[in-house]
């Protein structure tokens, strides 16, 4: 039995406090959509295209966009800074009566970032990472036996944001510049690979960007509901793997013109790969030197922090690299809007064709997109758990 469903997509736009305009809209089409749920960038995003033919009733009076008064009337609905809410799902059909599926799904919560007025109107938006953008730090030294959790909990006291209990994290004596929130955690992501990203709000950053005791399970069929895929499916004995791992360690070596500490990065690395025993060993890199070149297989690089000891950066580096060595599928796929996936959930994948090759996976990203295609998913895959 084939179940009828219909696409909506509800778009919702608060003004502004600071606009001086006291309006809340909601509107339930576009041309097409697109938004991020993801670690990798930091900062989560979406785009909004509107059709070419649009109007705004206005107190019943129709206004096109595209005609005279395009500037003036798009400055006035959407201005950099106003609240969105992005919200989709299907209508369904019960005894040939259609009613809405309940609750849509919240796929991206944000402010808006840029304003195109040409036709077609397109808005692009940020996530919460943009108030953070607007945040300044006061210039500071985080002592090395304070965390970085703790930090972020300092910083953004008078928000409406929390930040993640799940780790703790110490990086050193930590050098806090004329800089905002967000160039702060830019500046953690480059030089100590601390990822970082929204989880409604609450911020979470840290090795420990997961919290898989709270993550919701969805299976997908690829006989059913696995539109098109760019997996590949690999075999444990099969794997080529080895990373370079480095620990970063800042220290203070004195001060600047200004007064303010200055601080040298040193970093520790090994190269961590399995011999042909399928024993895991290392090799310090050589003074003066590099690595031997990768000539076959995947190398990828880890990072931690504040380990100084080429034997525990070691075991550190060996547990990241084991949950890589594993049967099963790598890449992603796309599928409907339903099940609602986000980043850090969990996918069983199932082929009823070939049983041996189901298992669960952690999600590392989704891209949400809809319109008048219809609604999509492209999930990709992290690790096997």
């Amino acid at each position: 039995m084939t179940t009828m469903v219909r696409c909506i997509t509800e778009i919702t736009i608060t003004a502004s406090p600071e606009s001086n305009r006291a309006f809340k809209f909601t509107f339930n089409f576009c041309n097409n959509f697109e938004a991020t749920d993801s670690w990798v960038d930091l900062t989560n995003q979406a785009k909004i295209v509107f059709p070419k033919n649009i109007y705004v009733n206005d107190q019943g009076y129709l206004t096109p966009l595209g005609g005279t008064n395009t500037q003036k009337l798009v400055d006035n609905l959407f201005r950099r800074g106003d609240s969105i809410t992005i919200n989709f799902g299907y209508y369904t059909y019960d005894n040939g009566i259609e009613k809405k599926e309940m609750p849509l799904q919240p796929i991206f919560s944000g402010y808006i970032s840029k304003v195109n007025s040409k036709i077609p109107i397109e808005i692009e938006c940020e996530d919460n990472m943009w108030l953070l953008k607007q945040i300044p730090c006061q210039p500071q030294t985080w002592p090395k036996d304070k965390t970085v959790e703790d930090l972020l909990r300092k910083l953004l006291i008078g928000t409406d944001f929390v930040v993640n209990a799940l780790t703790n994290t110490t990086i050193g004596d930590f050098v806090i510049q004329d800089e905002s929130v967000a160039q702060l955690l830019a500046r953690l992501q480059k030089d100590f690979r601390l990822e970082s990203y929204f989880k409604g709000n609450e911020l979470r950053i840290g090795f420990s960007i997961y919290d898989l005791t709270k993550a919701n399970l969805h299976t997908f069929v690829f006989q059913q509901n696995i539109i098109a895929d760019s997996l590949e499916f690999q075999r444990k004995d099969d794997i080529k793997l080895s990373a370079i791992v480095v620990s970063n360690n800042e220290k203070i070596v004195g001060t600047n013109k200004k007064g303010q500490p200055k601080t040298k990065l040193e970093k520790v690395e090994i190269l961590v790969y399995a011999n042909q025993s399928g024993e895991f060993v290392f090799q310090q890199k050589p003074e003066g030197g590099d690595f031997p070149e990768n000539v076959e297989g995947e190398r990828r690089t880890m990072n931690f922090v504040n380990i100084t000891d080429v034997n525990a950066l070691f075991e550190a580096g060996k547990l990241e690299l084991q949950k890589y060595y594993y049967t099963g599928f790598k890449g992603s796929f796309t599928t409907f809007a339903i099940p609602y996936v986000q980043v850090g959930d969990i996918v069983q994948l199932k082929d009823r064709i070939m049983p041996d090759r189901d298992g669960n996976y952690v999600v590392k990203s989704v891209k949400y997109s809809g319109g008048v295609n219809g609604h999509r998913q492209e999930i990709e895959l992290h690790y096997k758990v």
